[in-house]
């Protein structure tokens, strides 16, 4: 996962098709706190992090092999606070995939 600042979010052809599916617009994103680029056909672009109204959200967005205008969807939520933005806006999927495992979840029977 590699470090996605505001300013190359914004000129970014694939984060600005993720946005689409957003309930608020990219323009509204005041600190990124964990994203990771998906891939068309494959894994979903997600990210994660702060509006400039205070409250949380987590986006995740993806495309099938011909890119953002034939198959592609998504979702966002956005949450009072981080806590619950993670526990309950993402799934188990997301929160491995960003490090944010809830206590219990990943472990062996």
């Amino acid at each position: 996962m590699s470090k996605l600042t505001i300013e190359r979010m914004l000129a970014d052809y694939d984060w600005q098709a993720a946005f689409e599916y957003a309930s608020f617009k990219i323009e509204d994103v005041a600190e990124i706190h964990g994203s990771d680029d998906g891939e068309n056909d494959g894994d979903e672009w997600v990210m994660w992090g702060r509006l400039r109204d205070g409250r949380w959200f987590y986006l995740h967005a993806g495309c099938d092999y011909t890119g953002w205008d034939c198959q592609a969807g998504g979702d966002s939520v956005v949450h009072e606070s981080r806590d619950e933005v993670i526990r309950m806006g993402m799934d188990f999927g997301a929160r491995q995939r960003f490090g944010l495992l809830l206590p219990g979840e990943g472990e062996q029977p």
